[in-house]
């Protein structure tokens, strides 16, 4: 997978598959302290012992039909490959956490990637779904959580196409301010 937000809407959709109705999703990027980190959370299931014990297995899935689960493993090769780290925690009846940090400043960190693209799709099909979003850029901070905008909406859907679009928009100036703007996106997106 090219870009993290890959990985995060793979671990999201894995969630939202084993019936998570909620999930947290943060990213904090701390350039002075060369760090990368994000973590999704979920109120699913969880995990019994001997799946968790063969989650960065490719070969192993819990899913019929498919004979490989790729999104771990390749998730676990991007870590090592920085020299970065990743934690998985999940307990039965409890839910699940992966969270995954990277140096800020390594060549082969692949990029954050569209998580305005990758929100709003997790939203797309999902009109029950509690999503709560962190982003915080050296001490900054944009959040996002659906129970406040479903407030603001007074019962429209947030799978309404119009309001699928306004997300997008909302959420990619939100995360853009972050950075200061276009000029400062353009370049941390470069590198």
């Amino acid at each position: 997978m090219e870009e993290l937000s890959w990985h995060i809407m793979d671990i999201a959709r894995n969630s939202l598959e084993a019936g998570a109705t909620y999930l947290k999703i943060v990213v904090d990027e701390h350039t002075a302290d060369n760090q990368l980190r994000f973590m999704v959370q979920d109120n699913g299931p969880g995990m019994p012992d001997y799946v968790q014990k063969r989650l960065l297995d490719p070969f192993f899935t819990t899913k019929t039909g498919k004979k490989v689960g790729l999104g771990l493993p390749l998730l676990q090769a991007a870590v090592e490959r920085c020299g970065g780290s990743l934690e998985i925690w999940s307990r039965p009846g409890t839910g699940t956490r992966v969270t995954a940090v990277f140096p800020y400043f390594c060549w082969d960190r692949p990029p954050l990637g569209d998580i305005p693209r990758t929100l709003t799709g997790l939203l797309a099909g999902q009109e029950s779904l509690h999503l709560y979003y962190r982003q915080t850029y050296d001490g900054r901070e944009f959040i996002f959580d659906t129970a406040e905008v479903r407030a603001y909406l007074q019962g429209l859907p947030l799978v309404t196409p119009g309001v699928l679009v306004w997300l997008n928009q909302y959420l990619g100036e939100g995360i853009n301010s972050l950075y200061g703007g276009g000029r400062n996106e353009i370049a941390r997106r470069a590198g």
